[in-house]
């Protein structure tokens, strides 16, 4: 070995040392400071700037027995630096468990890393310090590529059986596909709902089927898209609306694609408005719980002063289906299921706003009724992310809940 070899590596041991001393003393400062507090300020933190994570974890709003398992995983982390050896092993085998259970991709690796330092810069305060950022950076960074490379091999290994298994179906989903090429008249298909084998079939298995379904498009109107540029979210408001706005107008495209391709009076890719607006002008029509809910919602659009659509995502006169309602839930003050029976749908995409309120009581009254429902989650909004998570959890267990892009994929396939 060279001088200059001997030289390097004198240095690279160096480094390791300034580092590993600075992250094992700067957790120890963390510990004394927050202890478990810690790791709840990081989920808190996690759920808030990348909510998409949330559903990876069963209890989200029970985050006690996972922030003492954070805890206890990142301790065992910074004692093992001085043995290498073992502690890569006990990486991999993480990373491969969180890929086979939870389907975690390395761009999650970078979402909790960003959300790491940042706690760990709240918790130590003024000592957070150049060195100590580095530090971190570079274990954290270690971690995040030894985990992720397992996990990786998780994750190609089943893209390559579920690659072999659609190859198996292929002849089967071709006959299948055929078949329904031969069929002029979508009526002659079996019920979805004859299809349900009760205590078996579960929600994620029931694809949406074109023309079955019916899109419903929640209070995206003028009088409730305004953002106040002085509401504590008004961060989260300049992203979560404009998206709404955009994905909904995506489903819009592909419901109307579909429907311009059926034949006259042939059913299915129905889309559906709903919004507040009130039979009288003077709202005394509406409902008790809006009377009571504020000047706004007692005094509703009304007829010499309609409601005032969103540009792009707007009925079209004649084609798309439109039902002012007077309450929270379209269930309540529409004749919406009639129409819906009436039109043999028996599966309702929802979009909207509020997650939480509006969105959520039509998601409920549907699935009670018996209809399949699959909400477009990054199509919806609240006041806020908390809101909004509090409106997803709340539709769980009566909903599928998809992206935009997922949907748009089931109903062109």
């Amino acid at each position: 070995m060279t001088m200059a070899e001997e030289k390097k590596d004198d240095d690279e041991a160096a480094l390791f040392a300034r580092r590993k001393g600075a992250i094992q003393t700067t957790w120890v400062a963390v510990g004394d400071s927050l202890g478990i507090e810690a790791t709840r300020l990081f989920y808190e933190r996690l759920f808030d700037q990348h909510p998409e994570v949330k559903p990876m974890f069963s209890d989200p709003d029970d985050m006690e027995e996972q922030a003492a398992k954070l805890l206890k995983t990142i301790s065992v982390a910074v004692e093992s630096l001085s043995d290498i050896a073992t502690l890569v092993p006990i990486l991999q085998d993480l990373g491969k468990k969180h890929a086979e259970e939870w389907n975690v991709q390395r761009n999650h690796y970078d979402a909790v890393g960003e959300c790491l330092i940042w706690t760990l810069k709240t918790g130590l305060g003024d000592s957070w310090t150049e060195d100590v950022a580095d530090a971190w950076s570079w274990v954290y960074g270690v971690i995040a590529k030894t985990m992720g490379d397992a996990g990786q091999e998780v994750l190609d290994s089943k893209s390559l059986n579920k690659t072999v298994e659609i190859e198996e179906q292929a002849t089967d989903m071709s006959s299948l596909a055929t078949a329904v090429e031969k069929t002029a008249d979508y009526s002659t298909l079996p019920s979805i709902r004859s299809l349900i084998r009760s205590g078996v079939t579960s929600r994620d298995e029931i694809k949406l089927r074109p023309e079955s379904s019916a899109l419903l498009v929640i209070d995206i109107q003028k009088e409730l898209s305004t953002v106040d540029i002085n509401s504590p979210h008004i961060e989260y408001a300049k992203i979560a609306f404009p998206r709404m706005i955009e994905n909904t107008s995506k489903l819009l495209a592909a419901m109307r694609t579909n429907r311009s391709r059926l034949e006259p009076k042939q059913i299915g890719n129905e889309v559906i408005f709903t919004y507040i607006e009130a039979l009288t002008d003077d709202s005394r029509d509406v409902s008790l719980d809006y009377k009571l809910s504020g000047a706004f919602l007692a005094n509703l659009p009304g007829p010499s002063n309609p409601a005032q659509f969103v540009q792009g995502v707007e009925p079209i006169p004649g084609k798309d289906i439109r039902m002012p309602k007077t309450s929270c839930s379209v269930f309540m003050s529409t004749n919406i299921d009639y129409v819906l029976r009436n039109l043999n749908v028996e599966q309702l995409i929802i979009c909207g706003q509020l997650t939480d309120q509006c969105v959520e009581s039509a998601c409920r009254d549907a699935a009670d009724r018996g209809y399949l429902v699959t909400v477009a989650k990054d199509a919806c909004a609240a006041q806020c992310t908390k809101d909004h998570l509090k409106g997803m959890k709340g539709m769980k267990g009566f909903s599928r809940q998809l992206t935009t892009d997922e949907i748009l994929k089931e109903l062109t396939t």
